[in-house]
This record gives structure tokens, sequence and C-alpha cells, in this order.
């Protein structure tokens, strides 16, 4: 949508989406340094990331195992981070 701030199931650049086991869709949200996670029908559950140099930190990528662990790919670091499962 093109809206940079903290609003719930708002992107500014959605670089990625995933699905969960449980059918949840998770999308990486790049420029609000975020993944945002919602219901196979579209309902906001929750976000999670933080700010510069901190974890979920413009995040280019995001995928689920299938424990639910979230693995997201963060661009300005060049690292991969590991969540653990977001109920």
């Amino acid at each position: 949508m093109g809206i940079y701030g903290p609003f719930a199931g708002w992107f500014t650049t959605a670089t990625s989406i995933a699905l969960g086991p449980e059918g949840n869709v998770f999308v990486a949200d790049f420029y609000n340094d975020r993944i945002q996670k919602f219901t196979a029908k579209g309902d906001y559950l929750t976000a999670f990331g933080s700010a510069p140099d901190n974890p979920g930190h413009t995040a280019m990528a995001v995928a689920v195992g299938s424990d639910g662990t979230v693995w997201s790919v963060n661009f300005a670091d060049n690292r991969v981070e590991k969540w653990e499962p977001v109920r």
C-alpha cells in the first residue's frame, strides 16, 4: 500500500509472503522493519520486528518451517534470523 508507519495490516513494501503450518500468512514488510502475520482469510493477527540493527530490520524474505519457526532474511545486516513459533 505504500504506507510507512506502524499501522496494522498496512505495508510500505511487501517483499515476501510465506504460509505457516496452520494456514496463516506471513508477510515481510521491508521498509516498516517487520513481519506481519494474518489469518488465511486476511485478518491481521500480529507483527514482529524492530528498528535498525535489530532482528526484523529490512526483512527481505520470510519462510515458515513445519513447526511454526519463522525465518527471515535481514537485507541491511546480511544475516538470516530465526524467530520462535509465533502463535
